[in-house]
């Protein structure tokens, strides 16, 4: 067993909301430390049966009789609220209740640890960041927000070295439990404004992340973002600045696209790193590379077993990930539930685009729809054709007066050719009969698009 100070005697966990894809991490590494796991979600999927084959005991739906007497601890996330039967479970037979984001830190903290944050591309960087130290010998202990093929499909991986790598989130303020030796920062614009106050609180709420670091760490940055520089400007750490301006400590240039890949270099005033290779698709995904190149360089990993690791990374599960080729049709799976995240996706896929550039986008909750409808609307507008789904609500309850129809009036007054169907049959049907040889067809969004997607594939199969 591991000494953490809140787990204490823990033999047995029981996680509320196991199937998500923070806490199905933890889980798992608990999972194969040992311990005795069980969880609940509301539906099954393929990540509560992946824990059930590692042993855990899976319910599904909350309910207290599935938190038992036995059970020591019970770990529940930013979603979960006080009233949900497990949570008051727990505190009738007063077993002790833990907050995801206290727990991973617990892990984590006493480790070398490189935190990734950032509003984009946390996700593939920590991946990327990852691959590398894996690659290079160094065993760490790994948490990201998505599945890794290199993880065996899962959101952890659990090495025996010294270092860990962590996505670290921002919503909730999650990420201020963590205390990292490198932080990572990408981006930072508008979002979560169910929970910050406005850019200002966002941008204060990073600078408190990165204060919150260990002595004598450094922060590595995305010195093209002016909500980042400006975070960042008073803090009093090591600085390691990347981008493609000039003034970058790390300057991406010689950037071209290839047929499959990309290639780019890296500069500093003293060093060149030529002739980096990489699988995936747009320009963010040079800069998460960048990233990643920062962190290892700074560790000291050469820069051949860096290129080398790099050029055969595979995106993370629902990263602008190719999920069919057939009938000359190219299908992609893309978790991107931003504007701004949206219109890199779709840019990097238009630089590929031999035929019309297609997305199906399901907005993701009903307060981002109502902040964003408008810069929503011109985002997508750089597809050929636009298909609307109604909004995922995840946690949250409707707002009056808040739909999809907001994105799609906007994207008429843009001229665009866009449809708006209510339900996943309609919108079968219709891309069966529209799409053609050479199209991309891609699927955006943070909810449970990923199954429309799916469906599309099979439709393909048998056409």
């Amino acid at each position: 067993m591991i000494p953490l100070s809140v787990i204490g005697n823990t033999k047995r966990i029981h996680f509320t909301g196991i199937g998500g894809i923070g806490m199905s991490g933890l889980a798992e590494y608990f999972l194969r430390k040992g311990y005795k796991v069980s969880g609940s979600d509301i539906t099954p999927s393929h990540i509560t049966e992946r824990l059930k084959n590692l042993g855990a005991e899976i319910f599904t739906g909350h309910s207290k009789d599935n938190v038992k007497s036995i059970v020591d601890k019970v770990v529940y996330s930013s979603a979960v609220k006080d009233d949900n039967p497990e949570i008051q479970r727990a505190k009738e037979l007063n077993i002790k209740t833990i907050r995801r984001a206290e727990l991973l830190g617990e892990v984590v903290n006493d480790k070398f640890l490189i935190a990734v944050s950032g509003t984009h591309g946390k996700t593939t960087t920590t991946a990327m960041i990852a691959k590398v130290l894996v690659d290079a010998g160094l065993d760490p202990l790994v948490f990201v927000g998505g599945n890794v093929q290199l993880f065996e499909g899962g959101a952890a991986r659990t090495g025996d070295g010294n270092f860990a790598v962590v996505e670290a989130d921002e919503y909730d303020r999650s990420f201020l439990t963590l205390k990292p030796d490198i932080a990572v920062v990408t981006s930072i614009d508008e979002d979560h404004l169910d929970i910050y106050k406005d850019l200002n609180d966002i941008k204060n709420t990073f600078n408190e992340f990165c204060r919150n670091a260990k002595r004598d760490s450094r922060v590595v940055y995305f010195g093209d973002d002016e909500n980042v520089v400006s975070a960042l400007s008073n803090l009093d750490k090591e600085k390691i600045s990347y981008g493609f301006n000039d003034s970058n400590f790390l300057r991406i240039s010689d950037y071209s696209l290839g047929r499959g890949n990309q290639s780019f270099s890296i500069y500093n005033s003293h060093n060149s790193y030529k002739n980096v290779s990489l699988k995936l698709i747009g320009l963010h995904n040079v800069l998460n590379s960048a990233a990643c190149f920062a962190v290892c360089n700074s560790l000291g990993i050469e820069f051949s077993e860096f290129k080398k690791s790099i050029k055969s990374f595979e995106p993370v599960d629902r990263r602008l990930q190719l999920k069919s080729g057939k009938n000359r049709i190219k299908v992609y799976d893309d978790y991107a539930h931003h504007p701004k995240e949206i219109k890199v996706s779709l840019n990097g896929l238009k630089s590929i685009a031999k035929g019309r550039l297609i997305t199906v986008f399901q907005p993701h909750l009903f307060s981002r729809t109502k902040d964003f409808y408008k810069e929503f609307a011109s985002s997508l507008s750089i597809a050929d054709e636009i298909v609307l789904m109604e909004i995922y609500p995840a946690r949250e309850e409707p707002i009056k007066g808040v739909s999809s129809e907001l994105i799609f009036n906007e994207l008429v007054k843009l001229n665009s050719k866009v449809k708006y169907f209510k339900d996943n049959k309609s919108i079968l049907n219709f891309l069966k009969s529209d799409v053609k040889p050479s199209d991309i067809v891609v699927f955006q969004g943070a909810g449970d698009i990923t199954k429309l997607c799916d469906e599309f594939v099979k439709e393909l199969a048998v056409k």
